[in-house]
């Protein structure tokens, strides 16, 4: 199905998240169902949120043109300007999608004489909708209430339900600088609670925002919605995306040091994988040297992709926080040093603690920064990366060669070792508070690599663990009042698990009268699996983790 608003071009290079658009099938089957199920969408800006829901949209269209649920899209962020521009497109648009299912003359539905004149001429709602917002010209909230209203509206005309995607989402709290709306939000949550026929899915790049409208206690979103994490790719869904971008598989070792550079980010690994190609015509040829040097090329010269994307994303999120000369120093300092606590940065920019806060805080608003267990990273390791190179005034040349970059190759692969332990770091803490929120719940057994239904104990104890020889370490160990423990080891690397790394867990449990339970981020060779089995080990992926604190979180 070729398309205008998904070109086939972006479609070809679709890759994996067939996790996701399960979730989304899932949401959209219940809405035809008459349960209306509403997501959102995290994930880093350019990690592939659109695509998702374009992809998502395009296969329900291409079921069912005109099904029992109709697929609508909607950008925010072109769309909210005034509050009376906001009324009359949304209603536009939202009328487009129902009826064409996104194709032909989009244009032609934005304004009132076009959507009273063309398709959408003998629809009622329309134009009791338009007339309102006639009417309400001196009403701004009647307006973008009248607005919000309008889907449910047409759906019942059409005799159908509408899954809504909008796309930056947090832009509808733009309209809440207009004192005669001022609270959107509360508005969307009142037209929320007055529909059957809608089911929406919305995104936003902004984690932080979005995470605020919908997961704070305070906000009036709270609840309405299930948070679906759009992540980095794992090692698997990187070298079938470069080689839908290549057109041929790559050699292996370049396919894993192309995923290890990028962390398994859409954007990084296209940028890096279409420099690779210009460098290295034939693909099985390609080395780990080559990926190297076009990362290089890529970040560090001035007409490379992600250079000119951290650069806008630098600069855009510095314009967005007060005191840029104080929060470009923390950003510098921990490009050189990440996991520092409140205490270290406050003394290396050498301000208070207290305003240093501030400042950190303003950096996590921005998505630039989080924190864990006390100490803050960034939350783009590229971006952090390339900070540190400009802060040492480090650019190279298009042309350079290879004994040029050598330096800078080697720097790299201190860089990346030294991540990989630090992004571990983090998420052991993330963990061990999971650890610390068991409390009987009756989770999914296959969570843990068994089956049935698995009743969680209730930990007392939540610690990591080092004996005083040094000889057994555990990422935590955990132990409940009446004595049963379990020995958690959490592996964040870029490759399965095997048998021996189990067999050493296992090792450790024993000497500590443990269960053993270990989490690997890129999952479980086979034989590590029956090993698992046979010796009663608990094993999980990255999948299972993220599914199994969804779950915790709901029960709070």
């Amino acid at each position: 199905m070729t398309t205008s608003f998904y070109p086939p071009h972006l479609r070809t290079l679709f890759t994996d998240r067939e996790r996701e658009l399960a979730v989304l099938e899932q949401a959209t089957l219940s809405l035809a169902d008459g349960r209306p199920r509403h997501l959102a969408l995290f994930g880093l800006r350019r990690i592939g949120k659109t695509l998702l829901l374009m992809e998502h949209l395009t296969r329900l269209i291409e079921q069912a043109p005109h099904g029992a649920v109709r697929p609508v899209y909607v950008d925010m962020e072109e769309l909210v300007t005034s509050p009376e521009l906001f009324s009359r497109r949304y209603v536009g648009l939202v009328t487009f999608w129902a009826l064409t299912g996104g194709q032909g003359d989009r244009d032609s539905f934005l304004t009132p004489a076009g959507l009273l004149g063309g398709p959408a001429a003998g629809l009622r709602c329309v134009a009791q909708t338009l007339a309102t917002l006639e009417r309400a010209r001196d009403d701004p909230a009647l307006q973008v209430s009248a607005a919000l209203d309008f889907p449910e509206k047409l759906a019942a005309e059409l005799d159908c339900y509408l899954l809504l995607l909008l796309d930056e989402f947090t832009e509808l709290t733009v309209l809440g600088n207009y004192p005669a709306v001022r609270r959107p939000v509360q508005l969307f949550r009142a037209a929320l609670q007055r529909q059957g026929r809608l089911g929406y899915v919305v995104a936003a790049s902004a984690i932080s925002a979005m995470q605020h409208l919908v997961q704070d206690g305070q906000s009036p979103l709270f609840l309405q919605f299930e948070s679906v994490e759009v992540a980095r790719f794992p090692p698997d869904a990187t070298l079938a995306l470069v080689e839908r971008i290549l057109g041929t598989p790559p050699a292996a070792g370049a396919g894993r040091r192309l995923h290890e550079l990028t962390g398994g980010h859409p954007f990084y690994i296209y940028a890096v994988a279409s420099r690779l190609g210009d460098l290295s015509p034939a693909a099985g040829a390609m080395t780990a040297e080559d990926a190297e040097r076009a990362f290089l090329l890529e970040t560090l010269t001035r007409d490379g992709r992600i250079y000119n994307y951290c650069r806008y994303l630098y600069d855009i999120s510095l314009s967005r926080a007060r005191g840029y000369g104080i929060l470009k120093a923390i950003l510098q300092a921990l490009a050189e040093e990440e996991g520092l606590t409140l205490s270290e940065i406050a003394r290396r920019i050498r301000k208070g603690a207290p305003g240093t806060r501030g400042y950190l805080r303003a950096l996590q608003e921005v998505d630039l920064l989080i924190e864990a267990d006390g100490e803050y990273f960034y939350r783009d390791p590229v971006l952090r990366y390339w900070v540190a190179a400009m802060t040492r005034g480090i650019e190279v040349d298009l042309l350079a060669n290879r004994a040029a970059l050598a330096p800078l190759l080697a720097d790299l692969e201190a860089q990346h070792a030294r991540l990989s332990s630090e992004l571990g770091r983090a998420r052991e803490s993330q963990l061990r508070e999971a650890l610390r929120v068991f409390a009987g719940q009756e989770v999914d057994g296959a969570w843990f690599g068994g089956s049935g239904r698995l009743t969680l104990p209730t930990f007392t104890q939540v610690a990591p663990y080092r004996s005083a020889d040094g000889q057994v370490e555990v990422d935590a160990l955990v132990e409940t009042a009446s004595g049963e423990r379990w020995a958690v080891e959490l592996k964040w690397q870029n490759k399965a698990v095997g048998e021996k790394e189990l067999t050493a867990l296992t090792a450790k449990a024993q000497a500590l009268h443990a269960r053993p339970w270990c989490i690997s981020r890129s999952g479980f060779t086979p034989a590590a699996r029956v090993y698992a089995s046979e010796h009663n080990v608990f094993v999980s992926t990255r999948a299972d983790l993220e599914r199994l604190e969804k779950a915790l979180k709901a029960t709070r």
